[in-house]
């Protein structure tokens, strides 16, 4: 656990009594007080608050408990802060974060400090309900205690259908032992309601757990939900959130699937398609990025559908294909331009003539050698150079029949420098067309 105090105390958090407390905090703490309460709604991923006595004239203090999660959230946002005054937010409370005196934020692990809930007085009322793995277990699973016992006052409040704020800063605690719970991240969502809870409050505090378990289904389903109830006002703020993802791993499928959703529930089409080109400006073989630039042209509202994007798409990927010829990429995003149409795919020059471009150079062939392939067997009519080009390919191929079709020839030659696939290859000379064969 991670403990703010209004105090500066090594290897913990505090907060000046410039910090933009919520009502419940101002009125809570009185002079010469000691004890504890219920956190307030603001902050209810939080365990307790507990008011430190103060002096006459001084401003009251007062400290609570966060879970591991949001204590490195608070680690991550206070490095933010390093360097001088500034603020960050916790729960959606915002918090001073100003060096050299009281509201300094300082940070470091303070696990050993968790308290269990048989020693908390606001859970005195509750029998924890322990795990059932029947009378004989083969392997029992050894369990921290602190685990343990969190579960077993779960399962006691889950069972007792209880949905209170205390409940909810229940799951918090489990979530941070097990950000793959998914009976807790359901549990959560029904006390949020019944509570009334601030579900923008709630998004930041599941921003935190998803920065630190960024390929967790549950979190990113919890995320929607969120984000469905909040609506469209928070859709440019979730696609920022990918984007920070994005930033560390570029390939996230969960932060993608997440994206698309966004987009097209609750919007934000705007700068899309900019944005697929920078990531592919900053990697080009960013197949992920591809993808989404595909998913773009053919779903965003803005933009015309495929038909109007086709003629100008097909020029980038040429380019791209052109600098970077060993991307697979580019080459099915050519493809996936024309799915559905391939009369159109062998009336393009530009198709056939980066086939071309690319076989002069007797190097990363595979690739246009496969389009065209499926060029031939639409129907694609090919000219003497492209005989030519692939004819130069068969001295690596000797078995090759010098009265083999182009087709034959293309997948002969297949078999030899794609060895991964070359018995696909092989199956596809076997199931040539006949009027390419």
């Amino acid at each position: 656990m991670t403990r703010f105090s209004a105090a500066p105390l090594p290897g913990r958090v505090t907060l000046g009594p410039d910090a933009n407390w919520p009502s419940q905090f101002r009125t809570v703490p009185r002079p010469g007080q000691t004890g504890q309460w219920p956190i307030p709604r603001a902050l209810p991923n939080a365990g307790l608050m507990r008011c430190v006595p103060r002096r006459p004239g001084q401003a009251s203090q007062a400290s609570f408990a966060l879970p591991r999660a949001l204590s490195r959230c608070v680690s991550r946002r206070r490095g933010q802060a390093a360097g001088g005054p500034g603020h960050f937010r916790v729960a959606g409370v915002r918090i001073s974060a100003s060096a050299g005196r009281v509201g300094t934020a300082v940070m470091s692990s303070d696990e050993d400090e968790w308290v269990p809930f048989s020693r908390r007085p606001e859970w005195s009322d509750v029998k924890p309900v322990p795990q059932d793995d029947g009378p004989h277990p083969v392997v029992p699973i050894a369990y921290r205690d602190d685990f343990r016992e969190t579960m077993d006052y779960f399962r006691a409040v889950y069972l007792s259908g209880e949905r209170s704020h205390r409940a909810l800063n229940l799951t918090a605690e489990a979530v941070s032992m097990n950000p793959g719970n998914y009976t807790v991240w359901y549990f959560r969502r029904l006390v949020l309601e019944a509570v009334d809870a601030d579900l923008n409050d709630e998004m930041e505090y599941v921003n935190c757990v998803a920065s630190k378990n960024s390929k967790n289904y549950q979190i990113w389903h919890h995320k929607r939900w969120l984000a469905e109830k909040l609506g469209p006002e928070v859709a440019q703020k979730e696609l920022e959130f990918t984007k920070r993802i994005f930033a560390i791993d570029a390939k996230n499928y969960h932060a993608w699937s997440h994206r698309q959703w966004i987009l097209e529930a609750l919007g934000g089409w705007q700068n899309e398609l900019d944005y697929c080109t920078e990531l592919l400006e900053d990697d080009i073989f960013n197949n992920s990025a591809w993808n989404q630039r595909y998913f773009v042209i053919t779903r965003s509202p803005l933009l015309g559908g495929l038909q109007s994007m086709r003629e100008s798409e097909v020029s980038y990927a040429v380019e791209a294909i052109l600098s970077n010829p060993e991307n697979e990429s580019p080459w099915r995003y050519l493809r996936g331009l024309y799915k559905g149409d391939p009369n159109l795919l062998i009336c393009n020059n530009q198709i056939s003539g980066v086939c071309l471009q690319v076989l002069k150079t007797k190097h990363n062939i595979i690739f246009p050698l496969s389009l065209l392939l499926e060029l031939l067997c639409h129907g694609f009519q090919p000219s003497t150079e492209f005989v030519s080009a692939v004819e130069a390919l068969r001295t690596s191929v000797p078995e090759s029949s010098s009265t083999s079709s182009l087709a034959n020839t293309i997948c002969s030659v297949l078999e030899t420098v794609d060895p991964i696939r070359s018995n696909y290859w092989s199956w596809r000379r076997s199931h040539l067309p006949a009027e390419v064969c």
